[in-house]
């Protein structure tokens, strides 16, 4: 009885570290910790969405400047300004932006998290998640590290997210696997991190956008 009650406690441990693979959360643990800290970051990033099922694809690229909880991503002729509580998506064929509250929910998918708050793909995992090291590939001439992350919940949209680390803890590539056939990636790029940043490129100012039309949602 005893042999069998240590096989069964053996294989218990055994499935939770394959479930929450020590290992892998070192390194994401290590990898929000050293994001966290910084004063700014600025990154280009290369964004592709695949529908299998229909083999198609998009793409576009654009860029993200990130200052604690303010940020400003340009692209595909828009920009976001962003203060953490609220975000200002100017159009700029348009000439029209649109305010509104953020309102993030756990079950926002990581494209979400990204549009709302781009750091918060770092501490994704803390809540909710299985995770487990992967093996290294060569992104771009560098070595990186794979972590893949699994949702506890299986009634999510998405059945599994890859991130992919360099050997100094940043991120280079996400990719999630929606349960649909659709996959989409985020590749960052050309990263500089505590270079200085001025409040005003992260805040939206309507006299630099003369006869700019105003929608506000947050009344």
């Amino acid at each position: 009885m005893k042999r069998i009650s240590l096989a069964i406690l053996l294989l218990a441990t055994i499935n939770c570290f394959a479930q929450k693979d020590p290992e892998a959360k070192a390194l994401l643990d290590k990898a929000a910790e050293q994001v966290l800290s910084y004063k700014s970051i600025s990154t280009d990033f290369d964004y592709l969405f695949e529908n299998l099922a229909e083999e198609k694809s998009e793409s576009y690229s654009g860029k993200l400047l990130i200052k604690g909880k303010k940020f400003r991503m340009d692209v595909d002729k828009t920009i976001t300004f962003c203060n953490g509580k609220q975000r200002w998506v100017y159009l700029i064929d348009n000439n029209e932006v649109t305010i509104s509250n953020i309102e993030n929910s756990e079950d926002d998918s990581p494209e979400d998290r990204f549009m709302t708050d781009p750091l918060s793909l770092y501490t994704l995992y803390r809540e909710g998640f299985k995770y487990m090291l992967g093996e290294q590939e060569d992104i771009k001439g560098k070595t990186t590290q794979i972590v893949e992350l699994s949702p506890e919940n299986i009634k999510k949209p998405f059945f599994k997210i890859k991130y992919w680390f360099s050997a100094d803890n940043n991120l280079q590539q996400i990719k999630c696997f929606l349960k649909d056939g659709t996959r989409y990636t985020l590749t960052l790029s050309n990263t500089a991190i505590n270079q200085k940043i001025d409040d005003s490129q992260l805040s939206f100012d309507a006299k630099k956008y003369p006869g700019v039309e105003v929608i506000d949602m947050t009344e």
